[in-house]
């Protein structure tokens, strides 16, 4: 028996004891298909709050830096010997 031969007969084995009697392969069940959608929807769930939740956390944190950022700069501004700014120039009047 040659190699192509041995490979005919390994595929028809394979195709009687895998495929229904029409020669179809079968079709895959239904339930299994369901749960790897909600697996699927369910991971997708997490990684879009993971995404909003670390997003929202960075946008607070550079809230923070902001506001501690102008409130040195105001100190700061206060503290200087002739710093005083536009407004206060305005109070004679």
């Amino acid at each position: 028996m040659n190699s192509s031969q041995a490979g005919a007969t390994a595929r028809g084995a394979w195709q009687s004891s895998c495929c229904n009697q029409s020669g179809a392969p079968p079709e895959p069940p239904e339930g299994p298909r369901a749960v790897q959608a909600a697996v699927l929807g369910v991971l997708s769930l997490l990684v879009l709050c993971g995404v909003l939740f670390l997003g929202a956390g960075l946008l607070l944190r550079a809230q923070g830096l902001t506001a501690l950022l102008a409130r040195e700069l105001r100190s700061s501004r206060e503290g200087e010997p002739g710093g005083a700014s536009i407004d206060d120039d305005d109070d004679d009047s």
